[in-house]
């Protein structure tokens, strides 16, 4: 399972990273970076979870 961000809808909001740094790092232009190749542990997958529901444009997704 992965976390994955569409840049093209991503506007920098942040919601992710600043929530959770665990999983998400903001890169030199302001967007967010998924930190896990895999959601390998039930609190990733959770932030991740969270993350995708806060964000304002719904830009996070997780795939299997």
């Amino acid at each position: 399972m992965q976390a994955k961000v569409d840049l093209k809808k991503c506007t920098k909001s942040g919601e992710c990273y600043y929530n959770h740094p665990s999983l998400f790092k903001v890169d030199d232009e302001g967007f967010p970076v998924v930190q896990a190749d895999e959601l390998d542990t039930d609190d990733l997958v959770l932030e991740a979870q969270q993350a995708a529901e806060v964000c304002p444009v719904d830009a996070i997704t997780i795939e299997e």
